[in-house]
C-alpha cells in the first residue's frame, strides 16, 4: 500500500516546486515499505516492493515532466543540463553516452557512492540519490517523447534505454541487500540468509550496463531519431 502510494507523493512533490524535496518525497513511502518488510525479515518482497516504487517512479515523473515542462524545468535536479548533454548525442550519436572513456568513470563513480550511501545510511540517502537519477532521466524521456509526437508510446519506451533498465535494477538490489546490515542492528531485524546471488546479480547488472551501452548506444541515438 505504501508503494501504491508513491505516484501521489511524486505528483504532490513535484506540484510543490522545490528541487531538494523532490527526491526526498519521492522515495519517502517506498523506503518506508522496505524497512517494514526488511524488519520482518522479508528480503524478496522488499525488494519486489522497490522494483515496483522505481518503476511507478519513471513511469510518473515521465508523465509529470511531459504534461508541465516548465516546472519540470525549474524542480528537476539535473534535468535541463542532462537534456541539453542528450539531446546533442540525439542529433549526432556522438558524446559521452557512446564512449566509454567518458561514461565508465562516471558509472563506476555513481556505483560507488550508492554502495558507500547504502551501508553507512542503511540506503537512506542512496534511495534519495538513485530517485535524484531516475527524476533527471524521466525528464530525458519526456523530452524525447515531446521530439516524436508521431510515435509517442515507443519513444517512451525507447527512451529508457536498455542498459539504463538494467544500471536501475541492479542499483535496487544493492539498494535492498545492503541496507540490511545497518537495519538489522537498528531495528533488531531477524538473521537471514547470506545475499551472495542478489550481490553476484547486481554486479553482473552493472558489467552488462557497460557492455550494453558500448555496443548499443552508438546506434541507439539513430533509432530514436527514426521514430520522427
Amino acid at each position: 500500500m505504501l508503494v501504491a502510494f508513491s505516484p501521489l507523493a511524486i505528483a504532490a512533490a513535484f506540484g510543490l516546486g522545490v528541487p531538494v524535496l523532490l527526491p526526498i518525497v519521492a522515495s519517502a513511502p517506498a523506503y518506508a515499505a522496505m524497512v517494514l518488510l526488511l524488519r520482518d525479515g522479508r528480503r524478496g518482497a522488499a525488494l519486489g516492493a522497490m522494483l515496483l516504487w522505481a518503476t511507478l517512479l519513471g513511469a510518473t515523473m515521465t508523465g509529470l515532466c511531459l504534461r508541465d515542462p516548465g516546472r519540470a524545468e525549474r524542480v528537476v535536479i539535473h534535468g535541463p543540463a542532462y537534456w541539453e548533454e542528450m539531446h546533442a548525442w540525439l542529433e549526432t550519436g556522438q558524446g559521452r553516452e557512446s564512449d566509454p572513456s567518458r561514461f565508465v568513470p562516471q558509472h563506476l563513480l555513481h556505483a560507488a557512492a550508492f554502495v558507500a550511501l547504502s551501508l553507512l545510511t542503511a540506503s537512506t540517502v542512496s534511495v534519495v540519490f538513485g530517485a535524484a537519477l531516475m527524476n533527471y532521466m524521466a525528464y530525458y524521456v519526456a523530452e524525447v517523447v515531446r521530439l516524436t509526437p508521431s510515435h509517442p508510446v515507443e519513444a517512451a519506451l525507447l527512451g529508457w534505454h536498455p542498459w539504463s533498465v538494467v544500471r536501475i535494477v541492479s542499483f535496487v538490489i544493492l539498494g535492498v541487500v545492503l541496507a540490511e546490515p545497518l537495519l538489522r542492528r537498528l531495528t533488531r531485524a531477524p538473521r537471514t540468509a547470506p545475499a551472495r546471488t542478489l550481490l553476484a546479480l547486481a554486479l553482473a547488472g552493472l558489467v552488462i550496463d557497460v557492455c550494453l551501452k558500448a555496443a548499443l548506444a552508438p546506434h541507439w541515438a539513430a533509432i530514436l531519431r527514426g521514430l520522427r
